[in-house]
C-alpha cells in the first residue's frame, strides 16, 4: 500500500515499503515477481527520499522495512509519524517496532508517535486515527488510518483494516470524508480458514454502509483483495451501491492495468 502524496506545502509517504508472499500454491517467487519487487522497492526508494514526512501504520514488512529492500537512510532528515510501538500493540509488532526505531536511530529530524493526533503544515492537515484492529480481532495487532488534506483535496489511506470489517475503521472513515479513499479491502483468498481474517461478507456490508454516507470520487480498493484472481467478483458484489464513485484498482488510478503477479504464481511457472 506504499502512497507518495504531494500537497501544496509537503511531500508524505505512507509505509514505505514492499514484500512479497515467500510461498503461496507451494510454490517460491518467480524470478519474474522478484524483479518486480526490485523495481517497486527502487521506486519507493525514490520517492521516499522526496519526501518530507513519513508515515508508518503499523510494523508488518510490507508496511515498514528494516533496510532489506528499502534503504533506512530514506528516513534521514525526516519527520516521521510512527504507530505507538508500546500502546495497542501485539507482541510480534512490539518487538518488530523496536528492531525498526533502533535501526533507524538517529537518522531522523523527528519521531512522533501518532495514534489519534492532528498535524499540520502550511494548509496541509494530517489527521491520524486512533488505533484500529488489523481486522475483526486485535490478534494481529493494531494500525492507525491516515486522512490528507488541503485546499485541493481529501485523501484517506485505511492501511490495514481488512475491508473495513471493524466498527472503530468504518466510524473513522464515515466521520472522515475524503475525494480519494484508499482502502486495503478483506483477504478473500483466506476466507474461512482463519478466525482472525476478515470475513468478506462483512467487509462488503461495511462498505455498503460507508459509501450510504459518503460518496468519495474515487475508491481504491487493492491490497489483500488483489492476492486473489477473482478480486472482480468482490467489486461487482459492490457496485449496485455506488452512486457516483469510481471504484478501480491502485493500478487503474495510476492508469496502468493490474499485474496480479503473486495471484498468477501457478501461472508464471507454466502450471
Amino acid at each position: 500500500m506504499a502512497t507518495f502524496i504531494e500537497t501544496a506545502d509537503v511531500t508524505i509517504f505512507i509505509d514505505p515499503a514492499v514484500s512479497i508472499a515467500p510461498i503461496r500454491y507451494g510454490l517460491p517467487p518467480h524470478d519474474i515477481e522478484l524483479r518486480r519487487l526490485n523495481e517497486v522497492a527502487d521506486k519507493i526508494a525514490s520517492r521516499a527520499y522526496e519526501s518530507e514526512i513519513i508515515v508508518v501504520t503499523h510494523y508488518h514488512y510490507d508496511h515498514h522495512d528494516l533496510g532489506d529492500l528499502v534503504p533506512v537512510d530514506i528516513y534521514e532528515n525526516k519527520v516521521v509519524l510512527i504507530k505507538d510501538p508500546k500502546n495497542y500493540i501485539n507482541i510480534s509488532q512490539r518487538i518488530r517496532a523496536a528492531k525498526f526505531l533502533k535501526r533507524i536511530s538517529g537518522l531522523p529530524k523527528e519521531v512522533r508517535v501518532a495514534d489519534s493526533s492532528t498535524h499540520v503544515q502550511g494548509t496541509t492537515v494530517i489527521k491520524i486515527s486512533s488505533p484500529t484492529p488489523h481486522g475483526p480481532t486485535p490478534k494481529l495487532g493494531y494500525v492507525i488510518q491516515v486522512l490528507i488534506w488541503d485546499r485541493e483535496q481529501r485523501i484517506l489511506f485505511t492501511s490495514d483494516v481488512e475491508g473495513p470489517v471493524n466498527d472503530d475503521a468504518v466510524n473513522f472513515m464515515i466521520e472522515n470524508p475524503a475525494d480519494l479513499v484508499i482502502v486495503d479491502g478483506p483477504p478473500t483468498y483466506l476466507a474461512g480458514t482463519k478466525k482472525e481474517v476478515s470475513n468478506p461478507d462483512t467487509a462488503l456490508r461495511a462498505l455498503v454502509k460507508y459509501l450510504s454516507v459518503c460518496t468519495p470520487k474515487h475508491l481504491v480498493i487493492d491490497h489483500h483483495l488483489l492476492r486473489d484472481l477473482n478480486y472482480v467478483k468482490f467489486y461487482e458484489l459492490l457496485r449496485p451501491y455506488i452512486k457516483k464513485t469510481k471504484l478501480l484498482t491502485a493500478a487503474e488510478y495510476m492508469g496502468r492495468e493490474p499485474e496480479l503477479l503473486e495471484a498468477r504464481r501457478k501461472e508464471l511457472y507454466g502450471d
